[in-house]
């Protein structure tokens, strides 16, 4: 099969150098990240999203780069009170849906291929996965799952009467009002064909089968290596070991062909090697750390994008409060005698306070990200209500040490500890930051030792399901630019960070909740406020540094959309020169 994979890409896509010329308009783009799943109702990592979002369709998207203005693309309309497809009391949206859009292989997109898509987006379900976006406010639940951590037969009937198809409209009626609804159609529950998933052994639509497809490992998901949407690329290949998603255009496309030809998304965790392939003219585009910029100035040929606005909470040190005891190579000897740690060591808030007080966010900004970054408050990103409510730690080695020579009756300190870190390859800051954080601990005694280990950004993805590393370095870009997707993931007891890391607050998750809810503006900054004062106070994470992100790319690429919900950018309307 891999060979059968590498044949297709050499058949498509020439060797770099042979592409010089741009005859081909071809474009390769150097990422950080690989890819954990091409399944658009699995994936909730940026690079997944990143290469679905060029396969398929949602019902509306982000208007250039606004992060709160929307247009129409497999709808025909974005609702609102002014145009009547939005109910005055925010319960009903209406969705006319675009006629003769084509999938993929040719078949025509139905209103009933629509409405499954939705369904199966909500049904799915899996584990730690984004369909609660959507269970939330059509049904008024945060899972499919009953009582018995088994799917509620009752979901069905409560999916099946939200969504619905009249009129050729589709039609999602709500629990309650969710002004990010838009928001998050436009980024989530793409339009899929119900027959490739079918084909592919997955939901047929089906009530009585629906059950059987809740909460799918990764590599079970019907769309886990296969792709057919209605975008503007067609899937060629995924060479998943070696890292390539090769595309390529898709000319039946509704709208106007995409002028690029073919894509190559080359997953190249070095930072090092993707200068070189920039420098070399084996690469068009490459994604980088805002710290990294400064190497990439002054290149021939080479425009560097800086200070590009994205939502995101970067770099987060996420401490595991009760790591997975049997078998976890994470956590070494699993005792304090300076070979590992006890799954939790991190259950102790003074312990996790101490990390807090020694952790220099100036140095991490300096060294890190040559200046180009700001201490964090919390995990609320700037521009959302509740930033400004809290304050990160003061440094302070001294009290760090105090609360460290108590914890575990002294033997933390008499002892010491050897703590892998789990790092995602590529990120430059995450490593920075756990750097920072282990000469911290090691200044303060030398029998702390952090070990800064470096994994795909998928394997990372699924230690953290699997709660095995005591500590990992993780960001979070937002699904829609509200504060409750910052702290709900972070401090919500069901949160896709909090949840398998074992943190849990009963004030947290009131004040997530009473944040939710409010209509009052003054409300819910004051919640927000509070909830960033908590995140501070009882440090589930470390969180470090903001920073805007950085590309660097070819003066040949021209009209690459910047926005902020889009950390890798849109692909349709990129252009490259001969």
């Amino acid at each position: 099969m891999r060979g059968l994979v590498l044949a297709a890409l050499a058949s498509v896509l020439p060797a770099r150098r042979a592409r010089a010329d741009g005859a081909s308009a071809t474009l390769t783009y150097a990422i950080a990240s690989d890819v954990d799943t091409l399944d658009p109702d699995w994936a909730y990592d940026a690079a997944s999203r990143f290469v679905d979002r060029q396969i398929y369709e949602t019902l509306v998207d982000y208007d250039g780069g606004s992060a709160d203005r929307f247009v129409p693309r497999l709808a025909t309309v974005v609702p609102s009170v002014e145009n009547g497809f939005l109910s005055r009391d925010g319960l009903t949206y209406r969705f006319p849906l675009r006629a003769g859009v084509k999938f993929h292989d040719g078949a025509t997109m139905t209103p009933e291929d629509v409405r499954y898509s939705i369904l199966r987006f909500l049904l799915l379900d899996r584990d730690g996965g984004p369909s609660d976006l959507l269970l939330r406010p059509l049904l008024g639940r945060d899972s499919v799952a009953g009582p018995d951590g088994r799917p509620d037969p009752a979901a069905y009937e409560e999916a099946a009467r939200a969504v619905s198809i009249e009129g050729g409209a589709l039609v999602l009626r709500l629990k309650a009002p969710f002004s990010p609804l838009l928001a998050v159609l436009a980024s989530y529950a793409p339009v899929v064909s119900r027959a490739r998933v079918a084909a592919h052994g997955g939901w047929d639509g089906s009530e009585s089968s629906w059950a059987e497809h809740w909460n799918p490992s990764k590599e079970r998901s019907a769309l886990f290596a296969d792709a057919d949407g209605t975008g503007p690329f067609r899937l060629l290949a995924w060479d998943r070991a070696g890292g390539v998603v090769a595309l390529v255009r898709f000319d039946g496309y509704w709208r106007a062909p995409a002028p690029l030809s073919a894509v190559r998304i080359e997953s190249v965790p070095d930072p090092r090697a993707r200068r070189r392939l920039l420098a070399a003219g084996d690469a068009d585009a490459v994604w980088i750390d805002a710290g990294e910029a400064a190497g990439y100035r002054g290149m021939p040929g080479v425009e560097v994008d800086e200070d590009l606005p994205r939502l995101e909470t970067a770099d987060a040190i996420l401490l595991n409060l009760r790591a997975a005891p049997s078998g976890n190579p994470w956590l070494g000897s699993g005792r304090l005698d300076g070979e590992g740690v006890p799954p939790d060591l991190f259950a102790d808030r003074d312990v996790r306070r101490a990390l807090a007080l020694d952790f220099d966010d100036a140095a991490l900004i300096r060294d890190g990200f040559a200046g180009k970054a700001v201490p964090a408050n919390g995990p609320i990103p700037r521009g959302l209500p509740g930033w400004d409510g809290a304050r990160g730690w003061t440094l302070s080695p001294e009290r760090a040490a105090e609360l460290l020579r108590r914890a575990r009756g002294g033997a933390l300190w008499s002892e010491g500890f050897l703590l892998p870190v789990a790092c995602p390859t590529g990120r430059s800051g995450a490593l920075a930051a756990c750097r920072t954080l282990a000469a911290g601990l090691a200044a303060l005694n030398p029998k702390f030792r952090v070990d800064c280990r470096e994994l795909p950004q998928s394997r990372l993805l699924d230690e953290l399901r699997a709660r095995r590393p005591a500590a990992l370095i993780a960001s979070w870009a937002l699904d829609y630019p509200d504060p409750y997707n910052a702290v709900q993931p972070f401090l919500g007891s069901s949160g896709f960070f909090a949840a398998p890391l074992g943190y849990s607050s009963a004030r947290a998750d009131a004040l997530i909740a009473d944040a939710e809810a409010a209509t009052d503006p003054a409300k819910r900054r004051a919640d927000y406020r509070e909830l960033q004062a908590l995140a501070v106070s009882d440090v589930p994470a470390l969180f470090t540094v903001e920073t805007n992100g950085a590309l660097a790319r070819s003066l040949k690429v021209r009209n690459w959309v910047r926005n902020p919900m889009l950390p890798y950018g849109s692909l349709y309307e990129v252009t490259k020169l001969p």
